[in-house]
């Protein structure tokens, strides 16, 4: 008899435990000549989820394309739209203090003869008159700013004129996993777990549910939100918090109507505020927004009262409903016999909208250290590692944003940025880049998702190199940015020619029929080396 793990039990539902039972039948049943692993979900009838995640990375597409789903069926019915950029306001000021915009798309600045085109960028912008740098070194931007769409109507699936993610309602996608996987037979069992039973040696060896009693574990995914009822409470895994270096701990979520005029936008928007700040998601038929705040520097009243004036709501309209986030990670991820994914496993305010890229990628490296019975605990050691090195990444870039921001107006604003926040691994490496652009070198390793050329996006949208000379100006040619900007510009009107208006493609989608579920012997999937190999190229 084979020793292989025969069932995984998935405790949650929502976006994690759903998109867990879908990325582990892709990953474990598709292609193998054995008995596919039996998946099955409990997701209590009496707990809702969460359900704010409405943007994703550029990832996500590539999770999507594994399972065979059909893109604009994916968006139709989750009410989707394009993402392409996240536009930053308010986080820094200029000379004069007024708010500054800048922009983080998707996609590199590129190389001249060796040299990040930024480096051109900063010398050639010292002549006068240069553009933007958003507009000068990603052909995209103009048309992203115009509410443009990143592929046509008649475009292949997950195949844009520029490299997009996506905005969509988390509850309707937790729906359309919930039928992906249980079309495909994930088994979904509604009911309550009452008690966690533990073996002799402190493994996971049975659940008591409600009205189906003794549920036996060989290994359990553990995706029950910021409550942890396996990972924390029955197994006792230690939190470990992030409060000493990221200071919000509440969110505010509100939904809001578009107005008549208003077009969609191809990008999210983060503003800040006095404790915090405000992030718009834009839908087809509606906006998700909402304030991420410090508990420590506004009350909830305070931060509704300043969101209501921020969006400008009726007096008529519904307070926004309240979330306390635990932002940190598990101590361990794995323990024992229990994995933690989603939320239960850790969270880190949702800026550059990761935590569904976190479920991902902890799901496809689940995939990478798949067990057999004896759950070897060599396999959880180096999948912590992993796990906890992708959180702490994260945690860094995150931080960065604040750390990077001049803003003293308010009380948070400045300890925010102040340096006892900033962990050392982050900075050390601000000190380098006050004399060098961000490099692979001290920025890109195997488990980044955020690389050198990201954190130069920010840099330069905050006004750090204004009045600085970097060495590396001396060996980089104007005449060559010159001559390239030129190429730039004409690509960047092709794409503004061929890309359509982001709400007309978007109801044109709609509009259509589209085959829903992935059929395994019409159309088989990539591999999952291919996926992870288009995702790191996309991210990259």
């Amino acid at each position: 008899m084979s020793n292989r793990v025969q069932h995984v039990t998935i405790v949650g539902g929502g976006t994690a435990g759903w998109l867990a039972a879908g990325i582990l039948h892709a990953g474990l049943n598709r292609r193998g000549d054995g008995p596919d692993v039996r998946i099955t979900v409990i997701e209590s009838p009496n707990i809702p989820t969460i359900g704010v995640g409405e943007a994703t990375t550029v990832s996500m597409g590539q999770t999507l394309q594994q399972l065979g789903v059909d893109e604009r069926d994916f968006l139709k019915q989750c009410n989707g739209s394009f993402k392409c950029a996240v536009k930053f306001d308010n986080w820094n000021h200029g000379p004069d203090g007024d708010p500054l915009t800048f922009w983080h798309p998707f996609s590199r600045q590129g190389y001249l003869f060796g040299y990040d085109a930024t480096n051109h960028y900063i010398k050639a912008r010292k002549l006068g008159g240069e553009l933007p740098f958003e507009e000068a070194l990603f052909p995209g931007i103009p048309a992203i700013k115009n509410c443009q769409a990143p592929r046509p109507f008649e475009g292949k699936d997950y195949d844009g004129l520029f490299p997009y993610a996506y905005h969509m309602d988390a509850a309707l996608f937790a729906g359309y996993m919930t039928t992906y996987a249980t079309n495909l037979g994930v088994e979904h069992v509604r009911d309550d777990v009452t008690a966690v039973n533990l073996d002799e040696r402190g493994y996971v060896e049975s659940l008591t549910l409600k009205e189906h009693g003794d549920w036996p574990i060989e290994l359990v995914l553990d995706c029950t939100g910021f409550r942890g009822l396996i990972i924390s409470e029955a197994l006792g895994e230690p939190f470990e918090p992030y409060s000493e270096h990221l200071l919000c701990d509440k969110a505010l979520a509100v939904q809001i109507p578009y107005g008549q005029s208003d077009k969609i936008e191809s990008y999210t928007t983060s503003t800040g505020l006095d404790a915090g700040w405000a992030w718009r998601v834009p839908l087809y038929s509606r906006l998700g927004t909402g304030y991420v705040f410090s508990s420590a520097f506004a009350s909830d009243d305070q931060a509704i009262t300043e969101l209501r004036r921020h969006l400008d709501l009726p007096d008529d309209h519904p307070d926004p409903r309240v979330i306390t986030m635990r932002i940190g990670r598990s101590r361990r991820a794995w323990v024992k016999n229990c994995i933690a994914i989603g939320l239960s496993g850790g969270f880190i305010e949702p800026l550059e909208s990761t935590s569904i890229h976190f479920t991902q990628m902890t799901l496809r490296w689940l995939i990478e250290f798949f067990p057999d019975r004896d759950i070897n605990p060599i396999l959880g050691e180096h999948y912590n590692r992993v796990v906890h090195n992708l959180y702490d990444e994260i945690r860094d870039f995150i931080v960065f944003h604040y750390a990077t921001s001049n803003r003293t107006d308010t009380p948070f604003w400045i300890e925010a940025a102040h340096q006892a926040r900033i962990p050392d691994s982050l900075k050390s490496r601000l000190e380098l880049w006050k004399v060098k652009l961000p490099g692979s070198l001290e920025c890109n390793n195997v488990f980044s998702l955020f690389e050198s050329w990201n954190y130069a996006d920010i840099l330069m949208g905050k006004g750090w190199y204004d009045d600085v000379e970097l060495p590396s100006e001396a060996a980089v040619s104007v005449e060559d940015y010159l001559e390239a900007r030129k190429k730039m510009a004409a690509r960047a009107r092709r794409i503004s020619a061929e890309a359509p208006d982001h709400r007309a493609v978007l109801t044109q989608i709609r509009a259509g029929d589209y085959r829903p579920w992935y059929n395994p012997v019409a159309a088989p999937a990539p591999a999952l080396d291919e996926i992870a190999e288009a995702a790191a190229s996309a991210i990259a």
